[in-house]
This record gives structure tokens, sequence and C-alpha cells, in this order.
């Protein structure tokens, strides 16, 4: 419902945001838009509320004001809903909260082969919470299922390309306008040798960002020798790797040790469920597994880096914002 009802020290009241923000947003960056009545009263709508504690929610996750409502208006500036494509599609449980709603619309788009429908299920998604969150509860969740349809048979390889691609441009752009400013730590992750799925670890990037890190991504297909020359250069404090499917038995024990000789002291742990499979072989190498939930895994994390101190970034005379920018980056 988009019809003006709210006064601004109502919507104050319901956002959480004072009235003096709610005058600041709306002449610096023109967010909201409320109308005006006769004797120039702002007032408000359903519309306009949500809008604003999207933006607040943004905010508070750390991103420049200016960023989230640059943010906010590409998402509700340049896509309209798509008409519904009059082709059945396969049932899908019954929706519980949003999150289920979000990833109903991407799956069921997706099964359509409906572009435009898709684009606007990952732009509605967008503003719905945090970056971490919507990757957690929407897009990873919404991967997994459009690659179980394509391992049944029910949607073509080009589907899953599609959805690969839209989704992984889209946290992409989240991991960029969530990027502390200034760091303490930094993060250099990678695909193993041979994965290619870069989607789970642009999620595991967004955790990292949410612990204070500074994210160097080096994408898919990430030799030991190219991680190597990003660990000499970049002097990260801690290495992760992604790993979708095992690695083959013949090649693991050889290539483990070459990313653990590309690490050196620097912690480096494996994630994805490929490495599930090799923990035996990681962990002989002195890595860690991801196991367990995100806050586990970041404690262990940061145990390996107090028992086994890497060099500081911050050294002076660091040039390492200038190899961040030579750096492969997915």
């Amino acid at each position: 419902m988009n019809r003006p009802r709210y006064r601004i020290q109502a919507v104050s009241r319901m956002t959480g945001v004072p009235s003096p923000t709610l005058r600041a947003w709306e002449r610096r960056y023109g967010i909201p838009a409320p109308q005006r009545t006769d004797t120039a009263y702002r007032l408000y709508s359903d519309e306009d509320v949500e809008l604003i504690r999207r933006l607040k929610h943004f905010t508070e996750q750390g991103m420049a004001p200016s960023e989230a409502a640059d943010l906010m208006k590409r998402l509700t500036d340049s896509v309209t809903p798509p008409a519904p494509a009059p082709v059945e599609a396969e049932p899908t449980p019954a929706a519980t909260d949003g999150w289920s709603d979000a990833v109903n619309r991407i799956v069921e788009s997706v099964r359509r082969f409906d572009p435009q429908g898709l684009e606007w299920a990952v732009r509605q998604s967008l503003m719905m919470g945090s970056a971490r969150t919507i990757f957690d509860n929407v897009f990873g969740p919404a991967m997994q299922r459009v690659g179980d349809d394509w391992h049944a048979g029910r949607i073509s390889v080009a589907q899953e390309h599609m959805t690969s691609e839209m989704l992984g441009n889209a946290t992409r752009d989240l991991l960029r306008l969530v990027q502390p400013d200034m760091p303490d730590r930094r993060a250099v992750l990678a695909c193993v040798q041979g994965e290619h799925h870069v989607l789970p670890v642009y999620g595991t990037a967004l955790h990292f960002v949410q612990w204070g890190y500074q994210v160097v991504m080096l994408g898919a297909d990430t030799p030991p020798d190219a991680l190597a020359h990003a660990v000499a250069t970049l002097r990260p404090d801690v290495v992760g790797l992604s790993a979708t499917q095992a690695i083959p038995r013949e090649h693991a024990p050889a290539l483990l040790q070459a990313y653990a000789e590309a690490c050196g002291r620097t912690p480096w742990v494996v994630g994805g469920r490929g490495a599930s499979f090799m923990v035996a072989e990681v962990e002989a190498r002195g890595g860690m597994v991801a196991r367990g939930s995100p806050e586990s895994i970041r404690d262990r994390i940061e145990a390996r880096m107090v028992e086994a101190p890497t060099w500081s970034h911050r050294s002076e005379n660091d040039t390492s914002d200038e190899a961040i920018r030579a750096a492969k980056v997915g």
C-alpha cells in the first residue's frame, strides 16, 4: 500500500530514525521522497517507511549512507515486477517466512527460464537485510536448489549458468559496498585449482568482512603458484580456499602440499562441501577445514593466528594497496 499517511514524527517512532536524519537523507540523497500536504507537512507511505528501515539496516551494517542510498535507488528505479509467465512450474514447499518467499521467487524464475523475472527477484532480495544475511538466507539456498534441479534434470545447464552469473554479480556488488575502509586484518580468498564455482567463496567473503577483514578475492581456479604470489605480495592474515567438490584422490596430496607451501606461515582454511572429504589431508599439512558455525570457524582461525602470528600488513613502507590493485580479483 503506497497511500501517504504518516507524519515525520510517527515515522521516526516507527523506524527509530530521528526526524533530523530523515530530513537530511531526503535533502542529500533523495531518499525517501515523501509527499507534502498543502501546508508543507511531509506525509510518508508504508513503502516509504519500509525503505527507511532498509536504509537504516544497511547503515547499521557499516555501509555509508550515500552508498546505501545509491544501492536503494538502483534496486528500486530500474526494474519493475514482471508479468507471470504462463508456464506450469513444479510446486514448491509453502513459504514460512520472507526468506523462503525470496528463494522461491528466484527458483521459480529459473525454472521458467525467465531472465527478467530472475533479475527482479534478485533485486527484491537485495532490499531484505545485510549483505551476509541476504547471502546466507537467499542466494546460497537458492543456488543450492537450482543446482539440485540441474542434477535432477529439471533445468538445463544454461539455466544453471544464468543463475550463477546473476547471483554472482549481485554478491560481488554487495561485497564491494561493504568492504571496510580501514581494516585491521586482511584475508585472501580463492577457489582451489579446477574449482569454477565462485559463489560460495563470495559468501565466505561476506562473513570475513563482517568480522572486520578486508577481503582480496582471487576467484576461480587459482593454482598454488598464483596464491603464493598473492600471499608474498599482499601479506594477508589468513587464506581461505573453496572446494565444492573433493580434489581427486590421486592429485590431492601434491596439490594440498603446494597450497600449504604457498601459504607458508599464514593460517589457511579450506571450506565447501568438498573439504569434508579432505580433512585428514588438510590438517596433516597444517591447514584447517571449515566445520561448524561461522562463529566457531572464526574463533578457530583467530586462535591459529595467535598461535602462529604472521607479518603485519600495516607495517611501515607497506605497498600492499598497490599490490591489491595489481592482483587478480574475481
